[in-house]
């Protein structure tokens, strides 16, 4: 059995408005957060690769560009039904040197929104990877 060092993970300033957004938005409600959206992100830090939902591609996956390239380090988490079955959530996380960023989180209600937040993930792995991110907290 292969041993994984945790991983640390790291809420970036667009991963806190994105939550606050949705939060005041309504998109979800208290309980569905505690139990169902945080558990999931927190896998990020306690069993990260291991966990089984990291090889579902319904919970986990690359994120990709307009030509589906696959964008090096950057990922996302998925969510189906969120809010009432109102919409799909979608949580873009960069993955660097053992550290987990959590970057911009959107409905995904359709490619083209998909595809903005790609260019817009490859973007953000570039003030990363400069160290230039706004750090807002700590898993």
């Amino acid at each position: 059995m292969k041993c994984y060092k945790p991983v640390d993970v790291i809420i970036t300033e667009w991963a806190l408005d994105s939550y606050l957004d949705m939060k005041h938005g309504g998109v979800f409600i208290r309980q569905e957060y505690k139990d169902r959206l945080r558990p999931d992100v927190e896998l990020l830090r306690d069993d990260y690769p291991a966990n089984v939902k990291f090889g579902q591609s319904k919970f986990w996956g690359p994120v990709t560009d307009k030509s589906h390239a696959p964008i090096p380090d950057a990922f996302k988490m998925k969510w189906h039904n969120v809010g009432g079955g109102q919409i799909q959530l979608r949580l873009l996380v960069a993955i660097l040197h053992g550290t987990a960023y959590l970057c911009d989180a959107y409905n995904k209600n359709s490619d083209a929104v998909d595809k903005k937040f790609a260019a817009t993930m490859k973007w953000r792995m570039t003030v990363i990877h400069a160290g230039r991110h706004t750090f807002r907290g700590k898993l």
